[in-house]
Order: structure tokens, then C-alpha cells, then sequence
């Protein structure tokens, strides 16, 4: 006979904003459980660089936007968290960098300093003196570099973070195998049936929360006919090519560097990532990930040998390895096609679908839904059910940097 499962939530995926949520929810005193098809964190969360930032890259235009306000306490929320007196405790993950610079071309200088002290970005953003410049700066550049109230965070180690004290909660869904999902007369979510190890599960739950990025529309197609599916519920993609540069300078940098003329986008955002056989990696994104979508993968390497040597001629990466791949940014679609600006949930009955935008408003995102479930006077019960421990837990993700 099938094991009977009865949950106050299920979450189908295991990123960022997935595991988030389980820990919010978990800790308002829901029963929860997620579900996740690979490792955690796999796609779009381990493909990212990391930064927790306070939307100041986005305000490059000379103006704050929504996405830059909407983020603008997002990292002093994160170090509360950090130091283990969030709503989410993150003791344990591995800080990179405690802050980030931005490097504008010369050309920038004046406009870039009238910009940067505005009322609005006092406090934010600070101009470097020579003698504090990074290691990697110092006697190579004549400036100006200015230095960010922003966090890099390795993301294997806040995965794990996330997911260690809820392992039994956590477990592996093989969509390899047989599953269905079954609706109420209504319209709502009812169950999701499983086949693990020739073992049957239904899982029933009164709220199902779907946060599986580019695996959220096979999901919903499953659940919901295509011409019931509300127009909220439409996604877009927004495709990326990363660049990894993997070598032995001694020196990690943080930074992005702003082209010649101000836009929405960096000309390319480095970070720098430790891989497990002892090299460094830089991974790069910003307009030079965005572009690159467009490029072949030798195309694309081609046009970052040549930014960076460029950006940095003092570094020597004749013996680097330099790598590329493509990633796609699934998201709630908009009218015009650009990112959202936001995290966003949007609803149909007892079925939510989640966005975070970006690792960074993973907070608001939980936030949200701990809301809802409050709104929705979901309350939490105590249920009878079998012993999971069979169910296998799937894993952390292995950063690209590791992989190629």
C-alpha cells in the first residue's frame, strides 16, 4: 500500500528561495517538506556569483529605480542573519568578501563622483584612499575606486547552511519516474503521488509552493491545463553566458567595472571563488554574461580574453584556463520582457508561485509567503505520518567552478 503523507505545505525546489522558505515557515511551526529533482541549489542558484548587494548597480544610470530601492536593506539583512540574529540563522556560511568595489573608466571620473555623492547613496557607497586599495589594485590603477556595502557569500557552504537542520524535511524527487498530481473539484492541489525505490508516496498538502525556476512551467503544465493557466503564472527566460577564468594570481578580487558610458548593467562583475583542487576562479557576469547569450561559447571566451587583459594588463593569465556556459534566469514574465524588480508570488487557490529575481530578495520572498499563510489563516496541525528516513536527501549542488 502507498505511504500516506500530510503536510501544511510542500515546496518544489531547492534553491535558495525554496530552502528560504522552508526555513521560515518551518519555523512559524508549519509542517513542510521539499522536494527537490537533482541537488540543491542546482541551476540558477549554484550558477550565481553570490553577491548580496544594495542595489547601487543598478541605480548606474544616474537615477534609483524600483530595483534598486527594493533591495537597499537587503544586505543588512543578510548580516543579521549572518551573525545569527535574523529570522534565518546563517552562522556557519563562508563570507567571501565583507564588501565590493566598483572601478568606473576614467572617462566616468566627474559624473561618477557627482552620482555617488547624492544624498540618496551617502553612507552606501565610499571613495577608497590609494593606501587601502585591494592588493590586487594597488600600484596598477591611479583610481578612482569606491567600495560597496555589499556581501559575496560562497554558495555551496549557505546551501548547507540553509538545508542542515532540516535534512528529514528535505528529500529527493526523481522525476525520472513515475509521478501525477491530483486537483480537488475545485481546482486546488490535492496530492502529488511519487515512485521511490519501488516505494509509493502520496503527499498531501494544504498549500503547495512552487519555487523550481526553469522547472516550474514542465510542473505547472502537469497540474494545470495550459488554458486554465493564469497570466500571472507566465514565465520568461532571460538567457546568460558565464565565464570562468581559472588561475593561481594570488589576489581575490570583488568588483565591478563600469564601462565608458553609465547603463542598468556593469560591463563585467567578477568575483573570485576558491576551487577544491587549489586554484582561484574569477566568474564573471554582468553586460558581459548578458551579451555573451548571443555568442558562440568560443565567441564568448574570445571577448573576455580580451576585456580582462584590457581591465587588467599587469596579470599574467598566459597559463589560465578559461571555460564558458550557458544558464538560463527564469522569471515572472513581464510586459516589456526586461527583469523583474522584485521578488514576487503570484497565486491560484491553494497554489503559489514564487520568484525571488535574484539570491538577494530571498528574504522578502519569505517574508511574503510566511504573509500569506498568515493572510490565508493558514494554521499548522499535527500529523501521523510514516517514517520518511528511506527517502533519500539530495544533495549540495558543486559550484561550475568545480565542474569544468
Amino acid at each position: 500500500m502507498p505511504s500516506v503523507i500530510e503536510k501544511d505545505a510542500l515546496i518544489i525546489g531547492g534553491g535558495i528561495a525554496g530552502l528560504w522558505m522552508l526555513n521560515r515557515l518551518r519555523a512559524e511551526g508549519y509542517d513542510v517538506m521539499l522536494l527537490e529533482k537533482n541537488q540543491l541549489g542546482a541551476g540558477q542558484t549554484i550558477a550565481s556569483q553570490g553577491m548580496i548587494h544594495g542595489g547601487i548597480k543598478y541605480a548606474l544610470t544616474g537615477n534609483l529605480n524600483t530595483a534598486s530601492e527594493a533591495i537597499a536593506d537587503m544586505p543588512e539583512h543578510w548580516e543579521a542573519c549572518l551573525a545569527g540574529t535574523g529570522d534565518v540563522d546563517l552562522r556557519g556560511t563562508n563570507i567571501l568578501s565583507k564588501h565590493y568595489y566598483m572601478w568606473p573608466r576614467n572617462s566616468l571620473r566627474s559624473r561618477f563622483n557627482a552620482f555617488l555623492g547624492s544624498k540618496a547613496l551617502r553612507g552606501k557607497v565610499t571613495s577608497v584612499d590609494k593606501e587601502n586599495y585591494p592588493a590586487f589594485f594597488q600600484t596598477h590603477i591611479k583610481g578612482p575606486l569606491y567600495k560597496l556595502k555589499d556581501i559575496v557569500l560562497d554558495v555551496p557552504s549557505l546551501l548547507n547552511c540553509l538545508s542542515k537542520t532540516h535534512q528529514s524535511n528535505i528529500k529527493l524527487f526523481n522525476r525520472d519516474k513515475w509521478w501525477s498530481v491530483e486537483r480537488n473539484a475545485e481546482g486546488e492541489f490535492k496530492s502529488l503521488t511519487m515512485q521511490q525505490d519501488n516505494e509509493t508516496y502520496i503527499i498531501k498538502a494544504k498549500q503547495l509552493i512552487i519555487s523550481s525556476g526553469e522547472g516550474s512551467k514542465d510542473f505547472l503544465k502537469k497540474l494545470i491545463p495550459e488554458k486554465e493557466l493564469p497570466d500571472n503564472m507566465q514565465m520568461q527566460l532571460r538567457p546568460l553566458q558565464m565565464t570562468l577564468v581559472k588561475h593561481t594570481q594570488p589576489h581575490p578580487i570583488h568588483v565591478h567595472c563600469v564601462a565608458d558610458q553609465l547603463t542598468a548593467t556593469p560591463e563585467v562583475t567578477i568575483t573570485t571563488h576558491q576551487c577544491a583542487d587549489g586554484s582561484s576562479a574569477w566568474y564573471l557576469g554582468g553586460e558581459l554574461a548578458e551579451s555573451g547569450a548571443h555568442r558562440t561559447q568560443e565567441e564568448q571566451i574570445q571577448v573576455a580574453q580580451k576585456k580582462i587583459s584590457e581591465l587588467f594588463p599587469w596579470c599574467d593569465l598566459s597559463n589560465a584556463q578559461w571555460h564558458s556556459f550557458f544558464i538560463n534566469r527564469a522569471e515572472a514574465q513581464t510586459k516589456n520582457g526586461k527583469r523583474p524588480e522584485t521578488a514576487s508570488i503570484h497565486q491560484h487557490k491553494n497554489i503559489t508561485l514564487c520568484w525571488p529575481s535574484k539570491l538577494t530578495l530571498a528574504p522578502d520572498l519569505g517574508q511574503q509567503i510566511v504573509n500569506l499563510f498568515q493572510e490565508k489563516n493558514v494554521e499548522p496541525a499535527n500529523y501521523n505520518n510514516p517514517d520518511l528516513s528511506n527517502l533519500n536527501f539530495p544533495g549540495i549542488a558543486v559550484p561550475p567552478w568545480d565542474t569544468m
